[in-house]
């Protein structure tokens, strides 16, 4: 059993490499935040109103990434959004991407690499070890977007994710993309179970994009 947010670093890791897709490396650290928030609610530890993300129950679920990321949300003063926090949980859950790729390590899905860039700076890299996961979580999103398999709540959630992630050119081919876009974009629109969650997502992914435009002006400004 896999979270949300482990299908999506899944699909966001080259293979071989072990190393984040080109297209998605801006992108993934927030959507990786998003998905952890996703995760909460669908372990009915949050709920979504008026915009705004609120605790429902304090439990914990078990899973530390998760549970650091339910505490933070316990421990703050106000009620915020999903904007807020995905860019809260990018800053304040210190090392999301690796803590998550070292699940699946633990999992013997991904194998570890230590490597060392001009002797001084450490750093890992995740090739897969085990490709059966990441297939059948491909060949699901396949089925669902080319084939008209009828998504669950999760799995328009994880579409919706791939999507804001600049990850459907790593799992469809040229051919099929223009067809596949126009399918995720009814399946989170139109789609009867993603009208159930579509409210939901749609706050998450535009907090994405929101903390990937900032991201992205906050470098260049750098940058000059």
């Amino acid at each position: 059993m896999f979270t949300i947010a482990e299908q999506l670093l899944l699909l966001g890791l080259h293979d071989e490499k072990g190393s984040v897709v080109l297209s998605a490396s801006t992108a993934l650290p927030y959507g990786l935040a998003g998905a952890t928030i996703l995760d909460l609610y669908f372990q009915k530890r949050i709920k979504f109103e008026d915009k705004n993300i609120h605790v429902v129950d304090h439990t914990p679920t078990g899973n530390n990434i998760l549970d650091e990321t339910l505490d933070l949300l316990c421990n703050a003063t106000k009620i915020r959004d999903a904007k807020y926090w995905v860019n809260r949980v990018h800053g304040k859950v210190k090392g999301l991407q690796g803590r998550l790729a070292d699940r699946l390590v633990e999992k013997n899905i991904l194998a570890k690499e230590e490597h060392r860039l001009l002797w001084v700076f450490n750093y890992s890299r995740y090739p897969t070890q085990d490709f059966s996961p990441e297939y059948d979580i491909r060949n699901t999103i396949r089925n669902i977007v080319l084939y008209d398999q009828q998504p669950t709540e999760k799995e328009a959630a994880l579409i919706s994710l791939v999507k804001a992630c600049e990850l459907v050119n790593e799992i469809f081919s040229r051919e099929e993309r223009k067809t596949a876009k126009k399918k995720i974009k009814m399946i989170t629109e139109e789609d009867e179970v993603g009208q159930a969650i579509s409210t939901i997502v749609s706050e998450i992914t535009a907090a994405i994009t929101i903390a990937i435009v900032t991201a992205a002006t906050a470098a260049s400004s750098a940058s000059n």
